[in-house]
């Protein structure tokens, strides 16, 4: 009997794995991975920025990279704890973002990419090669895209304007006045009451946000996928003290039945 070490990875996650009652040893290194998970999403949240020419609000950040290891690493429950510390940390450290929205946002953001790594680890698009790993990446660059879109048309861009006002207060695209002033803001133009449709209005939002978070989610995937599947977890596999040590038992054991020793082949 042979035994064969393989890292699990993406394709389901530890949550969906049946797990032996873990030691505590086993607990607290978990524990231990994830706060480290979680401060490293908060460095890159915090300080690992880039502005968006088209819309200088907007920064890009790939902290959702660390989340994507976290899902990886210990499925839906580790990913979304990293989600939670990562963003309080980035609150009480950082401050508010546009008094908590952009935190909110930022927090909106991570759950849709867990949505996404969700719905298609489930799919089991992660094992079967780059292609369908592609495939997987293109679904949840879509999920974080159409719903951060359709959110920031909602409410989340209509109040944000509200932030430069002397009364900030929440502001949703119902509002009285908003789709114009929003569609103003975004264009830079002068349109006046009757000039703005809904269609228009969803023009400017769309071209502002949709290749934002297209971007974005890009960005996070491809790194993820080349630094960390590749480079990371191929350390982790050959390291038996990361393991021991920092990671906790990330592998499965499969075995592989050897041919039976019957003596040497007989040829005709």
């Amino acid at each position: 009997m042979k035994e064969v070490r393989f890292l699990k990875g993406l394709e389901k996650g530890l949550f969906f794995m049946k797990r032996e009652l873990r030691k505590p040893s086993e607990t607290i290194t978990r524990l231990a991975t994830l706060a480290m998970l979680s401060a490293l999403g908060f460095v890159l949240m915090a300080f690992a920025k880039f502005p968006n020419p088209f819309a200088p609000w907007l920064k890009i950040e790939i902290s959702e990279t660390v989340v994507i290891l976290a899902y990886a690493l210990y499925g839906l429950p580790g990913g979304m704890v990293v989600v939670v510390v990562k963003t309080l940390l980035n609150m009480l450290i950082s401050g508010l973002s546009a008094n908590g929205l952009g935190d909110l946002t930022a927090f909106i953001t991570s759950c849709m990419f867990l949505l996404g790594l969700f719905i298609t680890s489930r799919l089991k698009l992660f094992k079967r090669g780059i292609g369908y790993r592609v495939v997987a990446y293109t679904i949840i660059a879509l999920i974080v895209t159409v719903v951060m879109t359709l959110l920031n048309a909602i409410f989340i861009t209509p109040t944000y304007l509200t932030y430069y006002s002397p009364n900030f207060h929440f502001q949703s695209c119902f509002d009285e006045g908003v789709i114009k002033s929003v569609t103003n803001y975004l264009l830079h133009t002068e349109y006046g009451d009757g000039q703005v449709s809904g269609w228009l209005y969803v023009g400017a939002i769309s071209l502002i946000y949709a290749p934002f978070n297209l971007l974005k989610a890009a960005i996070c995937c491809i790194a993820y996928e080349l630094l960390f599947n590749r480079l990371v977890f191929i350390f982790m596999k050959r390291s038996e003290f990361f393991q021991k040590w920092f990671v906790g038992n990330i592998f499965t054991k499969k075995v592989e039945e050897e041919p039976a020793n019957n003596g040497p082949e007989i040829k005709e």
